[in-house]
């Protein structure tokens, strides 16, 4: 019995230590998904000036 214990005790413990660094993985990549977002925002928002530009440009050449 008393192994048994011992056993189920350092199971929780591991799931623990698991759980633990599944968080924190989490939380790193949700911090990276939101760094990439505004990465991709901006680099929207920069192409589309730069294609509003170009066609002004172009709408002066004619």
């Amino acid at each position: 019995m008393r192994s048994e214990y011992r056993q189920a005790v350092e199971a929780v413990i591991a799931q623990e230590s698991k759980l633990a660094e599944v968080t924190k993985l989490h939380a790193d990549a949700a911090a990276r998904e939101k760094q990439l977002s505004e990465a991709l925002r901006l680099n929207q928002e920069t192409l589309e000036r730069y294609e509003r530009r170009v066609a002004e440009l172009e709408s002066q050449m004619t």
